[in-house]
């Protein structure tokens, strides 16, 4: 089956799937809504792709605020008189078509005879992001929703243990997101 004929199959069932403006490196990629992601996904994985490679998320709010790094005035101690200044805040890169979402991005495999890959990716709105866990289909989602839930804030409903894998429980926000501030704290 080529990747033409399983969206073809695909969308005889699933009528709102549609295939994604931009492909990832070629490879079959579907844009699907929050109500559609997890019976897309319970019948992709019943069809052979059985292996969850990859959960990710990009914000595509805009060019990230500088406000979310630390300024030291002299970043590199090798170099007395300090190094270049630090960078003034980004422009918007021209040809991005920037929106007010968070994409999830996953990556499904079938590693049978078919030896296929399949992307399937999500906006979810910045306020209140939230999508479907998929932890009860493939427990290899499990810490990769708490990385995107640490570092970008989607809520992943019906995770068994959503709580924060990389950050310390003391700071406030989430790192990732284009419109992160710093805040000091007593490592700063």
């Amino acid at each position: 089956m080529t990747p033409d004929e399983l969206f073809e199959s695909l969308k005889a069932q699933f009528a709102g799937l549609e295939k994604a403006a931009a492909p990832v490196k070629g490879y079959l990629t579907l844009k699907a809504t929050k109500q559609e992601l997890l019976p897309l996904v319970t019948h992709l994985k019943a069809a052979g792709f059985d292996y969850l490679e990859i959960v990710t998320a990009t914000d595509w709010k805009g060019p990230v605020d500088p406000r979310g790094y630390i300024v030291d005035p002299n970043p590199n101690h090798f170099l007395p008189e300090g190094a270049t200044p630090q960078a003034a805040p980004g422009a918007p890169t021209p040809g991005v078509a920037y929106r007010d979402a968070i994409e999830l991005v996953y990556l499904l495999g079938d590693l049978g005879a078919r030896k296929m890959k399949l992307f399937i990716k999500l906006d979810v709105p910045r306020d209140q992001a939230s999508a479907p866990s998929l932890v009860p289909l493939f427990k290899a989602a499990d810490w990769q929703e708490r990385e995107v839930f640490d570092l970008l804030g989607v809520t992943f409903e019906g995770h068994p243990n959503l709580k924060k894998i990389l950050t310390p429980d003391f700071l406030t926000g989430h790192p990732l997101r284009k419109d992160y501030v710093h805040v000091p704290d007593a490592y700063d």
